[in-house]
């Protein structure tokens, strides 16, 4: 694991770019696992920014979306969807053939999580798998547990991740969502975890421990062979 403690928001987001563009020069075509929330919202900014001056920059890349919530209504904003759609898929113009992505609307949430499953089988592995953390260590939605899952799953949300600001302002109660499991970032080529924003000290110490704890989930990229773990230092 390569640890980079940068001085703010915008230094983590440079340096998370610069891995990003590096990669994308040397494979167009690779396979870039998309993350929701405010952690990886800047590296997206530099990405636009990127598309802006080359536009062709971004024309083969391929996308899948790392995790989305169980139960929201339709066109909600607070889905994952709604998330990566406004913040980097619509803004680098990637259409619909090369973007794999859990259904929000699904009737079955299972069979939902298996079909993408396959989907990464036929069309993976990850090469860029961007993460945030959870206050509790999760990643993707991959919750503490005894025992943790490697394929596309629905999970049941701890009671950590409800109290989150984020799940209150959604005004509905939710208790599930569907996740790439840790199979699928474990075998991505490069995995590279944002450490931003309020309440994720605690889960930053942890893992620094070096201990392999399945209810730190996170702890799991210590065997990661291309782990990135880049950190705003005013949030830890």
């Amino acid at each position: 694991m390569k640890i980079h403690v940068c001085p703010d928001y915008k230094a983590m987001s440079q340096k998370a770019a610069d891995l990003v563009h590096l990669e994308i020069g040397k494979k167009p075509n690779l396979l870039f696992c998309v993350a929701s929330g405010g952690s990886p919202a800047g590296l997206y900014e530099l990405m636009v920014k990127k598309h802006l001056k080359n536009p062709e920059f971004f024309n083969k890349i391929r996308m899948i979306k790392l995790d989305e919530w169980v139960g929201l209504p339709a066109g909600s904003e607070f889905s994952s969807e709604y998330d990566v759609q406004q913040k980097l898929l619509q803004q680098i113009d990637i259409p619909a053939s090369r973007y794999i992505a859990f259904d929000d609307q699904t009737s079955d949430p299972d069979g939902e999580c298996k079909r993408i499953q396959t989907e990464i089988e036929q069309s993976g592995p990850i090469d860029i798998c961007i993460l945030g953390i959870g206050q509790n260590g999760h990643i993707a939605l991959n919750e503490p547990n005894s025992k943790l899952q490697l394929d596309c799953h629905v999970a049941a949300l701890s009671e950590r991740t409800l109290s989150s600001g984020m799940i209150e302002k959604v005004g509905i109660p939710l208790k599930e969502g569907m996740t790439i499991g840790l199979g699928g970032i474990m075998a991505s080529n490069m995995v590279i975890l944002l450490i931003t924003g309020k309440g994720k000290k605690e889960a930053f110490d942890q893992l620094m421990t070096k201990e392999i704890n399945p209810e730190l989930p996170a702890s799991m990229l210590w065997l990661h062979p291309n782990a990135y773990v880049i950190v705003n230092e005013t949030s830890v």
